[in-house]
């Protein structure tokens, strides 16, 4: 089995990496936020403007920022340009997120496999016995249903207090708090000594957790108050990855899940012209008040004890949106220990109708890791506030 699992490590994007090369169910790690990708691959931390329930995978803290209900879905084609590979490998994400007050919640949703949240299917194995010998064909995958909570403490507790100069506070500055709770399944073809035609598949259950923080500074909003028309947000997160350091077992064989630490810093900076309220049209009078806007992040991320075998990784990226409608990103990812450095680039569509229904296509290229060629990825969001909507439509 291990040389099943480390074959199937070398396919993937982190397959180089020396401090996660000896642990199990590597697709944990896979983003399956193509914006959050296109920002440096290993990316999002603190990036609380991307609102799809995909993107809570960087930070179960992002939910405090989350507003009404949301439902993200990706499916990503892997290797089916490859000469090499001739079976079915894709990763599919399906998850639904709601968010009130800064409490949000993160559910799975309906995915492949029969199971709910994310499936990283391997398409069709063989199965060999000790001597090499084909014994029978499995379909091996492995899937991980994520459930979170995130509380944006200052708005939260502004709810509950009158005292206007301490529920002001939430307009200049924030912190936010998450925590998620993964259950692991994963079904692997048997391999090598052991493996019989009655013993299809290694199968295991386990399960791994998640602590993230995610703070905010807006040093321009006081300005904005009285008639300012840019805004400057600042953030800066953290999120701790299986601090437990969770394992899983396959029959008598225990493997550590992924762990370790991610932190980033961020920026926004967005230029309109508010002081512009005589238009009589609202929807022409918001997209000129939203002009443009540059975002900028730098994530970094720890897997494992870190030394000089294994150093950190890294990964930046700069987002360019226009009229809030169309977003162009740029990025690039450095993991030179694991032989995985290059480019990340993609573009986003927005459409949305008074903040109340919100529709986005994500898709992004990205370094494809062992096999070094450049991987694909796009996902959708469908977002509708429905206290919103209820108050434009009674």
């Amino acid at each position: 089995m291990k040389k099943f699992v480390l074959a199937l490590i070398c396919i993937l994007m982190f397959s180089g990496m020396h401090g996660i090369s000896e642990s199990a169910c590597i697709f944990t790690l896979i983003n399956p936020s193509a914006t959050d990708v296109a920002l440096g691959l290993d990316s999002g931390t603190a990036n609380i403007w991307n609102t799809s329930p995909l993107s809570v995978w960087s930070n179960p803290a992002k939910l405090g920022y989350h507003t009404g209900f949301a439902y993200g879905y990706s499916h990503d084609p892997w290797l089916e340009d490859s000469p090499w590979i001739d079976f079915d490998m894709y990763h599919q994400s399906s998850y639904i997120s709601y968010g009130w007050n800064g409490i949000g919640i993160l559910l799975p949703a309906p995915s492949a496999k029969n199971r709910w949240g994310t499936v990283m299917n391997y398409g069709e194995q063989e199965q060999t016995d000790e001597f090499g010998n084909v014994i029978g064909t499995f379909e091996s995958y492995d899937a991980c249903s994520k459930f979170a909570l995130g509380i944006n403490s200052l708005e939260f507790i502004s709810n509950f207090i009158t005292n206007e100069n301490i529920r002001s506070l939430q307009y200049y500055r924030d912190l936010s708090i998450g925590f998620n709770y993964d259950i692991i399944h994963s079904d692997l073809a048997t391999q090598g000594a052991g493996a019989t035609p009655d013993s299809l598949s290694f199968i295991a259950d386990a399960h791994s957790t998640g602590i993230g923080l995610i703070g905010r500074i807006s040093p321009f909003n006081k300005m904005n108050a009285l008639g300012g028309f840019c805004t400057l947000d600042i953030t800066g997160g953290i999120y701790y990855l299986n601090p437990s350091k969770e394992e899983i077992t396959y029959i008598n064989d225990s493997d550590p899940l992924p762990w370790g630490t991610h932190s980033a810093f961020s920026g926004k900076f967005s230029l309109g012209l508010n002081i512009i309220q005589e238009l009589d049209n609202e929807n022409v009078r918001f997209f000129i008040n939203n002009l443009f806007s540059i975002y900028y992040s730098q994530d970094n991320a720890q897997y494992g004890e870190k030394d000089e075998f294994n150093p950190s990784v890294w990964g930046e990226g700069i987002e360019y949106t226009f009229l809030d409608i169309f977003s162009i990103r740029k990025g690039q990812y450095v993991d030179r220990e694991g032989e995985i450095v290059g480019d990340t680039k993609g573009y986003g569509l927005n459409l949305h109708y008074k903040d109340i229904i919100q529709f986005q296509y994500n898709k992004v290229t990205f370094p494809g890791g062992g096999l070094q060629y450049e991987q694909e990825k796009t996902d959708y969001l469908v977002k509708i506030d429905f206290l919103k909507a209820y108050e434009l439509f009674r």
